[in-house]
């Protein structure tokens, strides 16, 4: 039996974490949408960026 994927939305720190987390090297978007319950396409859109635009991106880092 698969796991049900919470149909909860993400609260806000959760999302800023979550792109700190994939800004910081943490790209493995699988595991991320895991660790916050959501399907991949969700966390990809909130680390990219593509939803939830009015909160902030954290800066470039310069690799």
């Amino acid at each position: 039996m698969r796991k049900r994927i919470r149909d909860a939305r993400l609260s806000v720190e959760q999302i800023l974490e979550a792109r700190l987390r994939y800004a910081d090297g943490e790209q493995e978007l699988s595991k991320l949408a895991r660790d916050y319950r959501v399907h991949r396409e969700v966390i990809k859109r909130v680390v990219l960026g593509e939803s939830h635009k009015h909160l902030p991106m954290p800066p470039e880092r310069p690799w």
